[in-house]
C-alpha cells in the first residue's frame, strides 16, 4: 500500500509505503512507487516539492529522490492535547 497526501498543487508527501513481510523482495514496493510516480506525473506541477521519509533509501533513490540534509532538516512532533496546550510537554521549548 502507499498514498500521496498534499495540497493538490505545490506540496506532496509520499506516505505509508508498506509491503507485508511475507511478500517483501518480490518487487511490490517498486510497483507501488511506479504507480505513485505515474500519478504524480499526471497531477504534480513542474517545481512541486515532493517529500517522504526514506525508510528504505535504496528504493526511493531509484525514483530520483535525494537526501535533502544538510540543506533542509526535518522536524516532527507526536501530537496530543497536552503538547498542543503546553509546548514544554512535547519537548518543544
Amino acid at each position: 500500500m502507499g498514498r500521496v497526501v498534499g495540497d493538490g498543487a505545490l506540496n506532496f508527501e509520499v506516505v505509508d509505503i508498506a509491503v507485508d513481510p511475507n511478500f517483501q523482495g518480490k518487487g511490490l514496493g517498486r510497483a507501488i512507487m511506479e504507480h505513485i510516480m505515474g500519478w504524480l506525473s499526471k497531477n504534480a506541477w513542474d517545481g512541486t516539492y515532493i517529500s517522504l521519509v526514506a525508510d528504505v533509501p535504496a528504493l526511493y533513490e531509484k525514483f530520483g529522490f535525494q537526501y535533502v540534509s544538510p540543506a533542509c532538516e526535518g522536524m516532527a512532533i507526536s501530537w496530543n492535547k497536552t503538547s498542543a496546550n503546553d509546548p514544554a510537554q512535547s519537548g518543544n521549548k
